[in-house]
């Protein structure tokens, strides 16, 4: 049962194409609504628990799973794709491979998401990747054209290195596996093909400096697919690593440059966030920076602290970039200076939680998220706050924008972003999240900073226009080179 989780968004996604040549396209939207929501029904009745498709031995078959760490993983994407879902119907009603790519997504994060055995879980995050290329690509658009071709080639060149790491631990203990390879014995070529594996997957994740790809992927999507890529595609390699740190050690100089990794990653996002004008560009640098928080959890060997803030990020960003693409499509601009959520107060409410939630405030679901990676944190608890602050800095300046401009009304398309502020309170509530002074602390130091930095004049900094060109992927493969070969030279002690 548990494999039918993926099943029915690929058969859904076969019926929607099928409507294409049948001419019956204005029956798609019903076969696609099906495959986004059919998928419930199968996790709220299976529960917990693990099996291997076909009842073959586990040592040749494939074992998929549903347990503690991930099934919160798929809670969160099912809650996101609805929303995208039912933000996609009303963008593409003119058109119906969007939606079909969509499904391939849907099935794709969900098969990663239960998989057991590395192939099995390479597959389908890569079905996921390669509909995603599309997709951002599928305005047709030249700077959506250049940011889909960058993020091919780059997320390519770190599939060819994860396959090869694969095949590496396959060459050495005989399975694919997880529970059975970490059962075998540890030898050098396998710790090797971690370190491959790891930085293969840190590309994927958009984790500073192999992020290059992401912004312009990010920013230049169609609005739903910018809030499924930054909330659940991003969580695929993430999860990945989770596996990999869970079923193999890592060795400890390989942590501690992960750690730092982490670390520069929050804040790198944050900086050019404070300095960013364009709203898409914007959150999709805020994904740099929180992707940092989800690999803080893995290096510190806190896997469930990582699987929170992870399902934390699906439900707060995914929900801010549904809200942005309301902005930006009844506005005809990204520039947040001349976009306001002035006039609807569902849109305004949606926006002001999830900014509260992705800065760790009580009750919202980033402060359990945020609580249970500082409990695993072995020291830089300080820089973990500061962080935090810069987040909560940057989010005042969105709002602060947002605040201000022409009244409009924005009709049924603010639902899915109220749906996922929705999300937030309740998971965070769910999660035993408790009110602390220092969030009370930071939230006025983020207002008060703001408007300090405002003030001073720092804040009107512009970044240097910059254009896209084939030089980017040559920079971020020689980045992508460069970080392997020192996980490799770290994992050798």
């Amino acid at each position: 049962m548990i494999a039918v989780l993926v099943a029915l968004p690929l058969l859904f996604a076969f019926l929607t194409a099928l409507t294409i040549p049948l001419r019956m396209e204005k029956y798609a939207r019903y076969f696609f609504l099906a495959g986004a929501l059919f998928p419930w029904l199968v996790y709220l009745l299976i529960g917990e628990g693990s099996e291997v498709v076909g009842g073959w031995p586990k040592i040749g078959g494939i074992e998929v799973a549903l347990d503690t760490y991930n099934s919160l993983l798929v809670f969160g994407e099912l809650i996101l794709f609805s929303a995208v879902a039912l933000y996609s119907i009303d963008y593409f009603k003119k058109d119906v491979k969007p939606l079909v790519l969509l499904l391939l997504v849907h099935a794709g994060l969900l098969g990663a998401f239960i998989s057991r055995d590395l192939f099995n879980f390479y597959i389908f995050m890569e079905i996921a990747s390669v509909s995603a290329f599309s997709l951002v690509g599928f305005s047709g658009g030249k700077e959506a054209l250049k940011a889909a071709y960058k993020y091919l080639m780059l997320s390519l060149l770190a599939s060819y290195f994860f396959v090869f790491s694969i095949g590496i631990i396959y060459l050495k203990t005989g399975y694919l596996n997880l529970e059975l390879i970490s059962q075998s014995p540890l030898y050098p070529e396998v710790e090797v093909a971690v370190a491959v594996a790891f930085t293969s997957l840190l590309l994927k994740a958009g984790i500073f400096p192999l992020h290059t790809w992401l912004p312009d992927a990010h920013a230049n999507a169609p609005s739903p697919v910018s809030a499924l890529l930054s909330g659940a595609v991003v969580k695929a390699p993430a999860y990945g690593m989770v596996l990999l740190s869970l079923y193999l050690p890592l060795q400890e100089n390989v942590k501690n440059a992960l750690i730092v990794l982490a670390f520069s990653s929050m804040f790198f996002g944050v900086g050019v966030m404070l300095l960013e004008r364009d709203i898409k560009r914007f959150l999709a640098y805020s994904t740099v920076s929180q992707m940092g928080y989800v690999l803080l959890g893995i290096a510190t060997l806190n896997p469930m602290g990582a699987v929170y803030y992870a399902f934390a990020h699906m439900l707060f960003k995914g929900g801010l970039f549904l809200a942005a693409g309301v902005l930006v499509d009844k506005f005809k601009t990204r520039k947040l200076e001349k976009l306001s959520y002035r006039g609807d107060p569902i849109l305004m409410v949606s926006i002001l939680t999830l900014s509260l939630a992705i800065g760790g405030i009580w009750p919202f679901v980033g402060s359990p998220a945020k609580a249970a990676l500082l409990k695993g944190l072995p020291y830089g608890k300080e820089l973990f706050y500061v962080a935090g602050l810069g987040t909560l800095i940057s989010f005042t300046k969105l709002n602060y924008y947002l605040m201000r401009g022409k009244r409009r009304r924005y009709g049924f398309t603010v639902l899915p972003s109220l749906i996922m502020a929705l999300a937030a309170l309740f998971a965070g509530i769910s999660l035993g999240g408790s009110p602390k002074a220092m969030d009370a602390c930071l939230l006025l130091g983020g207002v008060v900073l703001f408007l300090l930095l405002k003030a001073s004049g720092l804040l009107g900094v512009k970044l240097p226009k910059r254009e896209m060109t084939p030089k980017e992927v040559n920079i971020g493969a020689a980045l992508f080179s460069l970080f392997l070969l020192l996980l490799l030279y770290l994992s050798q002690g």
